[in-house]
């Protein structure tokens, strides 16, 4: 049984009420177009009999059109008069034929007579193309002369695979003729149809009629089945026929492509119901490769009409394509439950499809809280309306009155969003007041980010989240970007836990300039957890431009505050509420469990009994129902978010450790000895004076030097990162106390290894040791866009060296051969390093070459390691 769908009044033309149920456009047969016919047939008799007696006209076809001539009811014969009129002579209409048909001799003969011209074809058959002499193919025609020879017309037959596919029979058995012929037995009476059914029977000789006869008569499954094992060639006009005589799951499996066009797609709809979802679900994608929008928009709307849950998990695949987010937002409100179905597991799941899919099953459960009914078990609870709380009587300066004008297309509707609260959470701002501030935020109105005074700043954050899901839902209309600049102005850290991951993957989707105004969002915001995740945009990522212009904007901010980036990234490291032992205390009511973390910042769970978990436990029966769920969400954000911060937070210290970065004992002391979180990894390295005295800081945080004996160091020394090379002697000994403590370190220190310069290769202009090596091409791309780089004084693509600049400006140059491509990633040819010099600026050959021994020995060390690892 069909499950039914809507279907369009004006796409109705070829259905057919014996299958689908739907009643197909009416036909009133033209007594005037039937004379006109009949004067047509009369005219076309002399070139007829011409016809019917040439040599190569098939007999069967030369008797039928006689018998017709002889005034036998014979459809054969009146469609290949009817043919022969349509090609000869002037003005004639196939359609009038089936007026003349029909009205003479009944639908039953006019369908046959149809079936028949569907494979008719009028004069000599095209030759085969063949090659020439040059190679290239000729297609043949025929010329006649003036006057033309006896017999010019040609012969009467059955059409080839070589014939046009609309020849001059099937100008007779064209869309709008099969479609009258059609509409006419539709309309029959029982009677009338069966005898119709039974006489095309006797007319179904070749693909091109049985293709006819199942499109006139679709209640013939069998026939459709067989039509379906066809190939209807170039003839789309036959495979579009077909397709508008389906009626099972069964025969649609076996079609690959469909005509986007109303009358074929309402046809399918009618036929098929939600059955034909493969089928659009197909035509959607070819669409998508097109620009032909009008095909595409027939598709859409036919999905809209099916409105099941594949429906809405396609459209959602899909919210790029043009017209795509407005058919997944109008099939939402058509069918709010199948879409609460299908959308409210995807919601939110990090990506930018869970996003938009938030975005409509929150505005769906705001607009008709009864389609929580409709949630799968554990989905979409987040999205919920909560329990609403009284208005205030006050309001902010900047929402009352005229002043702060009104928002403006209603898709911002206070009343599809959360409430705002105020501080106290216990009273809201009224609907006029939240009409205000929206419209604050679609100017961009700086005054919008006073209001986070008066308001509890999490139920803020909430609702800003909620008018950019429901934007980005949407399909994110450009003249209403505001509601992506607007997170700046009241989102909070989860606003930047959230939006970050959509940055990053934006431009891989045609949104680089919607990733660039996330940076701008997160600089708005500007606090810790949003500069780290400015931070770990310029070092992650696929996209060049984008990590260039993140690194842009850390820039333009430490620039603003009068700092340099480096130090910008010290003071954003986020502590994450932990208490100044650099631990949380999550308080299941009776159970209580402590966080540290170990040498890679990975989140740790210590039970009172002292064991160590992996992770928080579950809430059980006999936890406080309120602490418990709460202490175990605060658990999991915190390893959501180290996920970010860890890695990039040791590789910065590694970094600084490389590159001799040094700080103040004060600022040594605040940023990192005295730090929640990066006091967890400080402790687990050797840190060193610009004096030269090597040190530890203890559990205690106080300072231990290589016996164990307090240490302090002078308030005017720099303290940096101990490079192993720099420890000297003492380099066994502090790995020694290391192992002893049990002390793992987040990165390669102790372990290191070294490579000083021999005294010879001090004074050397070049090192030998290095030349000859042979590193991967991967690795040594890779290391141009690492601590080495590629890039000349004037910004320029240098790919034949690599360079490294130490801390007093000179270069460690090492030249390749045959030279990196500028953007040429993945395969490429293995670099040869052809020598390794020092200057004061990085060339492609040794100009003002210094002695080796002149470079910081640190960064001499790092360079041969990097050249000798990749090499290895």
């Amino acid at each position: 049984m069909v499950e039914t769908v809507d279907i369009p009044v004006e796409w109705r033309e070829h259905l057919h009420p014996r299958r689908g149920g739907v009643a197909g456009p009416e036909v009133v047969l033209d007594e005037k177009a039937a004379e006109r016919a009949r004067e047509w047939d009369g005219a076309a008799r002399p070139i007829a009999e011409e016809m019917a007696e040439h040599e190569r006209t098939d007999p069967d076809l030369g008797k039928a059109v006689r018998a017709w001539l002889d005034g036998e009811a014979d459809p054969m014969g009146a469609a290949a008069v009817a043919a022969i009129a349509v090609k000869y002579l002037d003005d004639s209409d196939g359609a009038a034929f089936v007026d003349a048909w029909a009205l003479d001799h009944g639908p039953a003969f006019a369908a046959c007579a149809v079936t028949e011209a569907a494979s008719l074809e009028l004069g000599p058959p095209p030759k085969p193309a063949t090659r020439g002499p040059d190679g290239v193919f000729q297609v043949h025609v025929f010329m006649y002369t003036d006057p033309p020879p006896r017999g010019w017309r040609g012969e009467i037959r059955r059409a080839t695979p070589q014939d046009h596919p609309f020849g001059a029979g099937r100008w007779i058995a064209g869309d709008a003729v099969v479609k009258r012929v059609r509409a006419l037995l539709a309309a029959a009476p029982e009677a009338e149809y069966r005898d119709a059914v039974a006489r095309l029977a006797a007319h179904r000789g070749d693909d091109a009629r049985r293709r006819t006869a199942s499109y006139l008569v679709p209640t013939e499954t069998a026939w459709v089945d067989e039509s379906l094992g066809e190939t209807a060639g170039p003839n789309v006009l036959g495979h579009d026929h077909v397709l508008c005589s389906l009626s099972t799951a069964a025969q649609a499996e076996r079609v690959r492509w469909i005509s986007e066009t109303p009358a074929v797609v309402g046809s399918l709809l009618d036929g098929l119901g939600a059955d034909a979802f493969p089928l659009l679900e197909a035509a959607l994608r070819a669409t998508l490769f097109r620009t032909d929008f009008e095909r595409r928009a027939v598709v859409l709307r036919a999905l809209q009409e099916i409105g099941d849950e594949r429906t809405f998990r396609l459209l959602l695949m899909h919210m790029g394509g043009q017209g795509v987010p407005a058919a997944l937002a109008e099939a939402a409100v058509r069918h709010p439950a199948q879409a609460v179905r299908a959308l409210a597991p995807l919601a939110d799941d990090g990506t930018v499809r869970g996003l938009q899919a938030a975005g409509l099953v929150r505005s769906l459960l705001y607009a008709a809280p009864e389609l929580a009914r409709a949630l799968p078990p554990g989905t979409g609870e987040e999205l919920l309306p909560r329990p609403a709380v009284p208005d205030c009587d006050d309001v902010p300066a900047a929402l009352a009155g005229r002043q702060a004008g009104s928002a403006k297309t209603d898709w911002a509707d206070p009343a599809l969003l959360p409430q705002i609260l105020t501080r106290g959470r216990d009273r809201a701002l009224p609907a006029d007041a939240t009409r205000r501030l929206l419209g604050l935020l679609a100017k961009k109105a700086p005054e919008a980010a006073d209001v986070r005074g008066f308001c509890d700043r999490h139920s803020l954050a909430e609702f800003s989240w909620a008018v950019f899901q429901h934007w980005y839902a949407l399909g994110s209309p450009s003249k209403h970007n505001w509601a992506l600049a607007q997170l700046g102005l009241i989102g909070d850290d989860t606003t930047v836990r959230r939006l970050a991951p959509l940055i990053k993957r934006w431009p891989g989707e045609g949104g680089t300039g919607r990733a660039v105004a996330g940076l701008d969002v997160l600089a708005r915001i500007g606090s810790d957890v949003a500069l780290t995740h400015l931070f770990e945009l310029t070092r992650r990522g696929k996209y060049k431009g984008l990590k260039r212009r993140a690194a842009q904007k850390i820039d333009e901010i430490a620039a603003a505050r009068g700092i340099t980036p480096d130090d910008l990234a010290d003071r954003a490291v986020p502590d994450f509420g932990l208490d100044g032992e650099g631990s949380l205390v999550l308080d299941y009511g009776p159970r209580r469990f402590t966080v540290t973390f170990d040498q890679q910042l990975v989140p740790l769970v210590v039970e009172a009994s002292g064991k160590v978990r992996k992770s928080a436990p579950k809430p059980g029966p006999k936890d406080d129902p309120a602490l418990a769920p709460a202490a175990h969400a605060l658990f999991t954000g915190l390893k959501k978010d180290l996920r970010t911060i860890a890695d990039q937070e040791i590789k910065r210290l590694e970094k600084a450790m490389v590159v001799r970065r040094s700080w103040t004992p004060d600022d040594f002391r605040g940023l990192f000895a005295d730090h929640p979180l990066l006091g967890h990894i400080v402790r687990r390295l050797v840190w060193i004076t610009d004096g030269g005295t090597a040190f530890r800081v203890a559990e205690d945080r106080t300072y231990a030097d290589i016996n164990d004996d307090a240490f302090d160091p002078a308030p005017d020394a720099r303290i940096g990162i101990a490079h192993p090379l720099l420890l000297g002697d003492d380099l066994g000994a502090w790995a020694e106390l290391f192992a002893d403590y049990e002390i793992l370190q987040p990165f390669e220190q102790l372990g290191r290894p070294v490579y000083r310069l021999a005294d010879d290769e001090r004074a050397a202009l070049r090192l030998a040791r290095v030349e000859g090596l042979v590193l991967p091409y991967g690795k040594a791309k890779g290391h141009s866009e690492g601590r080495w780089e590629s890039v000349d004084a004037d910004g320029n693509f240098a790919g034949g060296w690599l360079a490294r600049r130490d801390p007093a400006g000179l270069y460690v140059v090492a030249g390749l051969s045959p030279g990196l491509g500028h953007y040429m990633y993945g395969e490429g040819e293995d670099q040869k390093v052809g020598f390794l010099w020092a200057g004061p600026a990085p060339a492609s050959a040794p100009k003002d070459a210094v002695p080796l021994g002149e470079v910081d020995p640190v960064t001499m060390s790092e360079a041969v390691h990097d050249l000798i690892r990749s090499a290895s």
